[in-house]
């Protein structure tokens, strides 16, 4: 089985003008990907009413998706990568995009035996 490293990210005290922004949300998650190194075959997101999104970026690694709450000023990060990067570099970009406190949930190595 090939190594995938799975995070799970929650960054508090975000800007919600951000958070609110699809296009910059999808610009952060692609730039992420790069980061990363890893290969962008797509991004897909959806804007809900009244508030929040839901962006992916679809890799040939796995995948990067986000979720925002901005009635709570928070977003979940989730990264799924075979890729030989470190994904927690994908929840400093966001932190620092968003001028949050990230806490990781999740960081787990499946496989790579």
């Amino acid at each position: 089985m090939a190594r995938i490293q799975a995070i799970i990210g929650l960054i508090k005290d975000c800007n919600v003008e951000k958070l609110e922004n699809v296009e910059l949300m999808e610009e952060t998650i692609e730039k992420a990907a790069k980061l990363m190194d890893l290969t962008l075959l797509k991004t897909v997101s959806h804007k809900f009413s009244p508030s929040g999104l839901t962006a992916i970026a679809l890799l040939a690694e796995s995948h990067i998706a986000v979720h925002t709450y901005p009635e709570e000023n928070s977003i979940f990060v989730e990264v799924m990568s075979c890729g030989r990067g470190d994904a927690k570099k994908v929840l400093e970009l966001m932190e620092d995009m968003l001028g949050g406190k990230a806490e990781i949930v999740l960081d787990k190595i499946i496989g790579g035996e």
